[in-house]
């Protein structure tokens, strides 16, 4: 008879766990110094071991002199997760990533993986992008546009945005100082136990001096980087970081290497070689998915050829959209031609409620495709059916402040020029309105010219900040109280604050009792374009407070 395992630990065990334990004696402690793949094979025995995680550590993923057993480690979590398929098993080992100089389109595309992954990226409101880097401006040159007949245009169109940007950085901050002159604007201050607000006569000492210009001037950034960016392309390079646990960075490189763009597919080649070097196991099934692949061009098809010729719609900023029970096929058909059109949802569930069986049949087999296994899943048109869902139109620059919410559904439409463009009347106050109103025109000739030549999905990179996407988000109240709460606070960037409140009004004009739910929802207005100002001011104490200043400025 096999003895029964001891989940007492020697002295000699617990020398040897010391430096991977926090606490050796603590029943709640972190793992350290420990390969990612041991840390999820050792995590993974949890369910199987009738021992603590400390002893199957030392006993079954340390050598006898100490040093971590990386073999057993992968080869435990080859046979759960790839052999067996146990899949929930690749959550249990988290890396940490760093992709630096992809596009802002490309940044989407990896942000729209929802679950799994938590990114950060570079953001436009708060950097300037006024400065070349080895000579060149900061903006993507994919492989396939630079080398078609196209590539000189590409580069002398992207050239004229930055230098038209970096012109204005100045003008722009001018008008902001000229708005908040700097001895009128105030910092919080502790004052014998309590805080108040003192402008520059009323500062004591070179840190608070210090800190009113570090506060000051990110303000003043920050507001000018908030008109500015709306002639960034998105083709814009921007860096980012992503903490993610293997099933996400599974699906999220097999979701890159599926895509129509280079760019992607470079991408997700550079991550599956970086993290082969960390988590290799856990990403081992990540590759092409040729069931996407089908199914997006299939899709895009089938939409374009039953949506040619109908003219886009006008619509509203934000709709909140009618969820009848009895429209449930329609709508699900709507969301599912919805990311291949420009038209609205609810122009699209007009032509779908009118079509004849024999074509509904058609999309619907269509977008399901040929599964051959239960990794074969359909998209997001089959999350429909959510009790709340809006369509927004708005600037791109909005859309990347609002798509980064994860517990709700949402699809967008590819960046394009037909929904038309919107410029901020600051540019016009610095006498640059001609000048910006050409860089929109040049973007739209180079949009256009790249999808006559068949470079369809690359014409997005020479969209604007500015030019007007369609998105749909789908989700209950709770979400929408988080949503709307969160991004109508007075920080946020006037455009998105507006619909958020837009989304918040509707909602409450449909259902009054749901007050309470929305309740913290900031419905003012904020003039100047200055909104920052109260929290750098809020900011400054706290760096009063710890000695810390961010220098960066």
């Amino acid at each position: 008879m096999k003895p029964k395992r001891s989940d007492e630990l020697t002295e000699r065990e617990k020398e040897i766990l010391r430096p991977y334990v926090t606490d050796v004696e603590a029943k709640v402690f972190s793992l350290r110094e420990l390969n990612p793949e041991i840390v999820g094979a050792a995590l993974a025995r949890y369910s199987r071991a009738p021992t603590g995680i400390k002893e199957t550590i030392v006993r079954e993923f340390l050598n006898s002199d100490g040093s971590p057993n990386d073999v057993k480690g992968t080869e435990l979590i080859d046979r759960v997760v790839n052999k067996f398929g146990d899949e929930s098993v690749a959550e249990l080992a988290v890396a940490p990533l760093c992709i630096e100089d992809v596009s802002n389109l490309m940044t989407k595309i990896v942000e729209d993986c929802r679950i799994g992954g938590s990114p950060i990226e570079e953001s436009t409101r708060y950097v300037l992008y006024d400065a070349r880097k080895d000579g060149e401006w900061r903006y993507v040159r994919p492989a396939n546009v630079m080398e078609s007949g196209l590539g000189q245009k590409y580069v002398q169109t992207m050239d004229f945005l930055f230098e038209t940007y970096s012109a204005m950085v100045e003008p722009m901050q001018d008008l902001f100082r000229k708005r908040l002159p700097q001895d009128e604007f105030k910092i919080e201050v502790e004052r014998r136990g309590t805080v108040v607000k003192a402008g520059l006569d009323e500062l004591s000492g070179d840190d608070e001096r210090k800190a009113h210009r570090l506060a000051y001037n990110f303000t003043v950034r920050s507001a000018a980087c908030d008109v500015l960016r709306c002639i960034l392309p998105a083709s814009t390079k921007a860096n980012m970081g992503l903490v993610g646990n293997g099933r996400f960075f599974s699906g999220l490189i097999s979701k890159l290497l599926s895509q129509d763009l280079k760019e992607a597919n470079a991408l997700g080649e550079a991550i599956r070689e970086t993290l082969g070097r960390q988590i290799p196991t856990f990403i081992k099934r990540a590759a092409r998915d040729p069931y996407l692949c089908e199914n997006n061009r299939n899709m895009a098809r089938l939409s374009s050829d039953l949506l040619k010729g109908v003219k886009v719609e006008k619509a509203a900023e934000v709709v909140l959209l009618e969820n009848r029970e009895e429209d449930y096929e329609t709508n699900l058909l709507a969301g599912m031609l919805f990311p291949y059109a420009q038209h609205s949802t609810q122009q699209i569930r007009g032509i779908a409620r009118a079509l004849p069986k024999e074509k509904r049949d058609e999309i619907f087999r269509t977008y399901v495709g040929d599964r051959k296994s239960k990794r074969d899943r359909p998209g997001r048109a089959f999350e429909c059916g959510y009790p709340i869902n809006f369509d927004i139109v708005a600037g791109f620059a909005e859309y990347r402040d609002l798509q980064r919410h994860r517990m709700l559904t949402q699809q967008r439409q590819d960046l394009a020029t037909l929904l038309g463009h919107s410029i901020p009347e600051e540019v016009e106050e610095i006498g640059r309105g001609r000048v910006v109103q050409e860089c929109f025109g040049r973007a739209e000739d180079l949009h256009d010219d790249l999808k006559r030549n068949g470079l369809e999905r690359e014409a997005q990179y020479a969209t604007l900040f500015n030019h007007f996407i369609r998105w749909n988000f789908g989700m209950n109240l709770r979400e929408l109280g988080h949503l709307t709460e969160l991004r109508s606070q007075k920080a946020g960037h006037p455009k998105y604050r507006r619909i958020a409140q837009t989304m918040a009004r509707l909602y409450l004009k449909r259902y009054p009792g749901m007050k309470a739910v929305l309740r913290f929802v900031d419905e003012n207005d904020y003039d100047q374009g200055i909104a920052r100002a109260e929290q750098e001011a809020r900011t400054a104490r706290k760096s009063l407070a710890t000695g810390v200043f961010d220098d960066l400025d």
